[in-house]
Order: structure tokens, then C-alpha cells, then sequence
């Protein structure tokens, strides 16, 4: 699809891993007046000292899903350079003290991990030095409100968070969901990004825009304010609407660092899970050291007492993780314990079947103006002209959302970033696929030319059931040994037991770039479905075998007894 057919401009809402890729995927389609508005401040360079740092920022897997979409995005090369290659991982279980060794063998792709907030550097470096003509990247901004025009495009409310592009704030800020419990902080004017100021007055300035193309990618944020809108939104341009999990698993963590020695792998990632069922989840990062999670079940108050100070998380990590607290300093566990609890994020995915919003029709709304310096759209005096030779009406347009906005899971599995990022390279197919001059609505092929707003409806039906699969699946192992650990021994057995019948895991399938979500889960129900039938089987033979033998036996002992009961008379 050329820059012809592009919308006049673009928001993507929220700068994280899954915005800016949109935005780069779009801008390389040739597309120009793109905008991303992210909450946060800007993060430091991919090449700064901060990300020596393990409380700068929490540590994401890349596989191969995640993988694939960076190479369509142009971007492998700069972020892998920052990355850390996984090839196994080290576990200590209370029955296993001594730990277990599995290396991964014959994987296209292997795993890569970065700082969260690192990829976004990366990311961030690519606009700039690629695509800074097509881009704009504001930091410290929201999208407080949207209000949807009848041509499909929206009003977005754009407000200041009140936070500086260079303030960073370490530890629980840099964990997920952790930004829903944040309150902003007050700081000077001059320290804001200049783009967020009144030209006039210099002041934060709170403005209103009409944007034909709206892109929500806020994460899981309860301050997504695209996800919002659509889901309140009863015009029947969209049905979407967000189905949410009770967490019937809940956990809370806190990080730590662990520096080890050269006597330990670095290309590993490490397990340690105590007999009171906290897990000790470590990745390592380009920097030697290892990042790591405790995870604790939040009704386990006795376990969260011993985290509250140095002293007792010296003696907590001595009695329950040996094999590391020697390479845990005391000023780690100083800052660990001033460190506030962390929640992992719930299940949720974008019900409904759909991931979008067009409308039919484009009703008159107007021109699309600039913005003024009190938030109010302004008529341009190219516009006036343009008007005059009746070009007002509204410009037709529609959103969409992705990212975790559409898939939340917890990050047990490692498939949040690379989701995220599958999600744009779905996005990318759409619109190429319209893009032809055969367009698609609802599922239906139709001869509008293929614009850009017919990839919407497209994406949801390409995408809307793998997001509703990848988290009833994720939802469906979070649980304990029935729902989790036992399905994955089954898996194990019967796959070693017959490789052509029966596939590897759930977690394994679920790793495999070149299979939807949707296809893991109707393969792993009908394996499933075997297993249970073989093992049903298995147990109805013995359960027969053993009928029958018990009833050999007493017919045996009738006898004896009759037997020589006839003797005695």
C-alpha cells in the first residue's frame, strides 16, 4: 500500500514494544504523520551504563515468533546486538536439591533476552536514524480521552503525565502492570518535553485532535483509553468486548539480582522452586549477571514477612535457595527489601471476535484541524481552501488494537513481547492483502479499491481467535501439578512414546513460530483427547485383568474350601 493511500495521520497510543513496532511496520509501508504517544519517559541508549543496573528494568524473552517479526521490521541486527542467547536452563527442585541441566537442541531460533526497556531504546533508535521524516515519538504524555466521529476516526484527549524524559524511577516502576499504582510526580516545566508545552504560553498543554487512524497499544493498563472506548462504544461499529479471568493463581514478586561466577553458565536461564512453592525465575542478561523473580503466592503471609528486610532475607535465601545466596550481595537484598511487592498481570483477551472499529458510512464532522493552544481543533487556511472547493467532509477512518491490549497472559510462558510483535506482522499482512484493489469486510471480499480501513475488519479475523486461544490456553496451565505440571508429563511420555503421533508440550507448542494459537489448541485438545482414550483404555484392561483374577481366586479358594470341608465329613 503506497503513502497514497494512507490516512492523513496517525496515533498510536502507548510507546512500548508492540506501538513502536506498529509505527515502524506502518512508516515503512510509506506511510507519513504517524504519532506515538507513550506515558513513560524516554529510556536511556541501548549503549548506556544504566542497563548494568538489574533494578533499571525487567528482562523479556524473544523466541522465534518475536524473531520473525523483527527481521520483517528491518530491526534484528540492532537489537540482537544487546541481547543475550539462551540455550537451556538450570532447575533445583526440593526433589531434585542437586539441580538438572537441559540444553536445547535443534531449534531454528534461539531464545534471546533484553531488558524490557531496552528493546524500546532500540526500538527508538531505529525511528530516529530510519524513519524520523515518518515518525514522531512524544514521551510523557497520555491519551486521557476518545471520543469517536462518524467517519470512523476519533477526537483523542492528549494530556501531560507530569513526568520529565529524563526522570527514571528504578525497581517497581520498571516491573509490568506497575505503572496502574504510580502517581505521577510534580516537576518543573522546563524539565517536560518542549512538544508537550503551549507554544504560546510555555505551559502543559492539554489538546484535542481529530485522527482518522488510532492504534491502541497500552498494554494491560486499566488506563487504556482506546480499549475503553471500544469496549463502551454501542454504535455497533465495534464488538468488542474484553473477557477477563478471575486469578485464581494470584502471585506477587520482587527482583534480585545474582552475579555468578565464571564457573556457572551465563548462556543459561535458572529455576529454584522451594518446598513451599515460591519459584525462583532468573534470566540472564548481555551484561553477565542473572535478573531474577521471586515469586510468591499473595496468601502467603508468612513467606512475604521474610522479605521485608535485609536480615531476613539473608537467612530466607541461606535456608531456601542455597545454590545462589552466595552470589546475592547484602546491598541486593538492601534494595530488595525497600522494594515493594509487584503483581504479575491477570488473563484477559479481546472478546467479541473483534480487534477493530470501522463504520459504513462516513457522516460530515468537518475538517480535521490543527490543534490550538486551549486543546480545540483549528480550521488551517489550506483547509478554508479545500472547503471552498467542497472537500470537507470527514475523513473516513477506523482503530484497532494490539499488544497485550487484545492477549494478556502471565509471563511465565515468555510469549508477551513476542505476541505482541506477531501481532504487527498480522497487521502488515492485512493491509498488504487489501492493498491489491480487492478489499475485505467482515470476512467478505469486496471491490472498495482495498483501502487501508478494510484491513481492519481483516486483522480481527485473522487475529481475534488466536488471542482468545493463547490465553485460554496460558489460562488453562495456570494452576498446579493437575493442571500444569501433570499434562506436561503426559505430553513428555506419549511424545516420546510415538513422536509421529503425539506432539511436545503445550509450553514447546506454543514456542513453535510457524503454528497459530488457534492450531496448538485444537492439537493439543485432540492429543489430549488420545491420551485420555489410551489411558482409559489401559486402565479399563487392568481394571478387567484384575476382575478376573480376583474372581479366578476365589472360585480357587471355593474349591479348596469345599474340598476339604468334603474331607472332614
Amino acid at each position: 500500500m503506497d503513502a497514497a493511500a494512507a490516512p492523513s495521520r496517525t496515533v498510536v497510543v502507548g510507546g512500548g514494544p508492540a506501538g513502536l513496532a506498529c509505527a515502524i511496520m506502518l512508516a515503512r509501508r510509506g506511510w507519513t504523520n504517524i504519532e506515538v504517544w507513550e506515558r513513560l519517559p524516554r529510556p536511556p541508549a541501548p549503549t548506556a551504563g544504566e542497563w548494568g543496573d538489574p533494578n533499571r528494568s525487567y528482562c523479556i524473552r524473544i523466541s522465534g515468533r518475536g524473531q520473525v517479526a523483527l527481521a520483517r521490521l528491518g530491526c534484528t541486527e540492532r537489537v540482537l546486538t544487546y541481547c543475550k542467547g539462551v540455550n537451556g536452563r538450570m532447575d533445583w527442585t526440593p526433589e531434585n536439591p542437586e539441580g538438572r541441566q537441559t540444553l536445547t537442541q535443534g531449534r531454528k531460533y534461539v531464545s534471546q533476552v533484553i531488558q524490557r526497556d531496552r528493546l524500546v531504546a532500540c526500538l527508538l533508535e531505529e525511528v530516529e536514524e530510519k524513519h524520523a521524516g515518518a515518525i514522531q515519538v512524544m514521551h510523557g504524555v497520555a491519551c486521557t480521552n476518545v471520543e469517536w466521529l462518524g467517519g470512523g476516526g476519533a477526537r483523542l484527549t492528549r494530556e501531560p503525565t507530569g513526568r520529565a524524559s529524563g526522570a527514571h524511577r528504578v525497581g517497581e516502576l520498571d516491573t509490568p502492570k506497575a505503572a496502574e499504582d504510580e502517581t505521577d510526580t510534580q516537576i518543573e516545566t522546563k524539565d517536560l518535553d518542549p512538544r508537550v508545552l503551549n507554544p504560546k504560553s510555555g505551559e502543559p498543554a492539554v489538546v484535542t485532535v481529530r485522527v482518522p487512524f488510532v492504534v491502541g497499544a497500552e498494554g494491560a493498563s486499566l488506563r487504556n483509553a482506546v480499549m475503553s472506548a471500544m469496549e463502551s462504544d454501542d454504535s455497533g461499529a465495534c464488538d468488542t468486548s474484553m473477557v477477563r479471568f478471575d486469578d485464581a493463581n494470584p502471585r506477587v514478586y520482587k527482583t534480585i539480582p545474582i552475579h555468578l561466577p565464571a564457573s556457572f553458565r551465563t548462556d543459561l536461564s535458572y529455576s529454584a522452586r522451594s518446598k513451599g512453592g515460591v519459584a525462583l525465575e532468573c534470566l540472564p542478561t548481555k551484561e553477565g549477571l542473572l535478573v531474577c523473580g521471586l515469586n510468591v503466592k499473595s496468601t502467603d503471609k508468612e513467606t512475604l514477612s521474610k522479605l521485608e528486610s535485609k536480615a531476613s532475607l539473608r537467612k530466607y535465601f541461606d535456608e531456601d535457595f542455597p545454590m545462589f545466596t552466595e552470589f546475592i550481595s547484602d546491598e541486593d537484598l538492601a534494595l530488595m527489601a525497600e522494594r515493594r511487592m509487584s503483581t504479575l498481570p491477570t488473563f484477559a483477551y479481546a472478546g467479541g471476535g473483534c480487534l477493530h472499529r470501522v463504520v459504513e458510512a462516513a457522516e460530515k464532522e468537518g475538517p480535521i484541524g490543527k490543534q490550538s493552544e486551549h486543546g480545540e481543533d483549528e480550521t488551517t487556511e489550506d483547509q478554508v481552501t479545500s472547503q471552498a472547493r467542497g472537500e470537507d467532509e470527514e475523513e473516513v477512518g477506523g482503530a484497532c488494537l494490539l499488544g497485550d491490549s487484545i492477549h494478556t497472559v502471565k509471563p511465565y510462558f515468555g510469549l508477551g513481547v513476542d505476541v505482541a510483535l506477531e501481532d504487527v506482522t498480522v497487521l502488515d499482512d492485512c493491509l498488504a492483502h487489501v492493498a491489491g484493489g480487492e478489499g475485505v469486510r467482515d470476512g467478505q471480499r469486496i471491490s472498495r479499491g482495498g483501502g487501508w480501513t478494510d484491513a481492519l475488519p481483516e486483522f480481527s479475523r485473522r487475529r481475534a481467535a488466536d488471542a482468545k486461544a493463547l490465553v485460554d490456553i496460558s489460562h488453562g496451565l495456570d494452576g498446579g501439578f493437575l493442571t500444569f505440571v501433570l499434562p506436561i508429563i503426559l505430553d513428555a511420555m506419549f511424545h516420546k512414546m510415538a513422536p509421529a503421533l503425539f506432539m511436545p508440550n503445550t509450553i514447546q507448542m506454543l514456542q513453535k513460530e510457524d503454528w497459530t494459537f488457534s492450531q496448538v489448541g485444537k492439537r493439543k485438545r485432540r492429543d489430549r483427547a488420545v491420551q485420555v482414550g489410551i489411558i482409559a483404555t489401559v486402565l479399563t484392561c487392568v481394571g478387567w485383568a484384575l476382575v478376573a483374577t480376583v474372581r479366578t481366586l476365589v472360585s480357587w479358594l471355593a474349591r479348596s474350601i469345599v474340598t476339604g470341608g468334603g474331607g472332614i465329613v
